[in-house]
């Protein structure tokens, strides 16, 4: 089985080699990230020798292992994760460097790793273990999702067991509160709550206009930067037409996160903008409009506005008021156009 990096919106995750001596004892040999896991730091001889035993556990054709953790775009060491089978589970578990610390690092780190112990691995369950003085990591897991469920007393640490399940995710749990409150108005609400929704970020880009535009109008290279298109390495995608054209289509069906649908070209104004339809068929069925403006700043930077509008259907708009599209939409909106800049900027 060929093993692929496991991506995150700003990282990537690849399996250690022998050959990453160098990058894990800058790692191991600091006291404050090695705090609760020898105690120490290590000589280079010890970081040396506990590489070579977490590389003798798995091979290189599974995803269990251990992994670096770098800048998607820098290629700058962040950090180190594993994925551990203990029984019918996935054991997850990270170090951050330290001066990555305070920056939601680990949180990222440990929901693409339960995401990916779920869609990829297909784990019945995801689990962590902390050293109970390790407040850091315990508020990290729990804004990850996962819950508290056992303390256990080793002979040389004192730890507690996490454990993850739909039901103790946050986003679940919001769900479910809206669903509860909704209930006994949903259908009169229905007629008389708004329909009508648009969201738009924008970001400036240090390039001509002409070779950004030419960039945006591949829908192809959209599963490049797009947020949606790293939330699931697994997912198909199919294609229909000329790509930058009018009434290309792009076809996409992923794990539950990214659900079904597609996007087709509408309209082309050569230079400054592209209209698409979104159509989303699942989880539920839905049509938005998104269009991409370029707009020359000078000659050498271009801003590119990116966004969306549609209408929600009667039951489903009775959401839009507790959904919050402008938080939860813009902020995927504005990490695509992050991710956009640093692609074409590094070109």
């Amino acid at each position: 089985m060929a093993v692929q990096p496991i991506y995150t919106e700003r990282f990537v995750l690849t399996k250690m080699t022998a050959a990453d001596g160098d990058k894990y004892f800058r790692l191991s040999n600091n006291d404050n990230v090695m705090k609760y896991v020898t105690g120490y730091s290590l000589t280079r001889e010890e970081s040396d020798k506990m590489l070579a035993e977490f590389l003798q556990e798995y091979g290189m054709d599974t995803y269990l292992g251990r992994y670096l953790i770098e800048d998607r775009y820098s290629g700058e060491l962040i950090g180190a994760a594993k994925l551990d089978k203990v029984g019918p589970a996935i054991e997850i578990g990270y170090r951050v460097m330290e001066e990555f610390w305070g920056r939601g690092v680990a949180t990222e780190i440990a929901k693409g790793l339960i995401r990916f112990s779920k869609s990829v691995l297909k784990a019945r369950d995801v689990i962590a273990f902390v050293n109970v003085n390790n407040t850091a990591s315990i508020r990290v897991l729990e804004k990850a999702g996962m819950t508290n469920t056992e303390r256990i007393e080793d002979l040389d640490e004192v730890k507690y067991r996490f454990n993850y399940s739909l039901q103790n995710s946050p986003s679940m749990k919001k769900v479910l509160y809206i669903i509860l409150g909704l209930v006994a108005l949903v259908l009169i609400a229905a007629f008389i709550m708004p329909k009508d929704y648009a969201v738009e970020r924008e970001i400036v880009i240090n390039k001509p206009k002409a070779e950004v535009f030419e960039y945006l109008k591949s829908l192809k290279k959209q599963n490049d930067w797009s947020v949606w298109g790293r939330r699931d390495p697994d997912m198909k995608k199919t294609f229909s037409g000329t790509d930058g054209t009018v009434g290309f289509v792009s076809m996409w069906e992923g794990n539950d996160e990214v659900g079904k649908g597609e996007q087709e070209i509408t309209k082309i104004e050569e230079g400054r903008r592209i209209d698409t339809q979104l159509r989303f068929l699942k989880p539920f069925e839905s049509t938005s409009d998104a269009y991409m403006i370029t707009e020359a700043i000078d000659s050498t930077a271009t801003r590119v506005r990116w966004g969306f509008q549609g209408k929600m259907p009667i039951p489903m708009n009775v959401m839009l008021p507790f959904f919050n599209m402008e938080e939860s939409i813009g902020t995927d909106f504005q990490q695509g156009l992050t991710n956009l800049k640093g692609i074409l900027e590094k070109q």
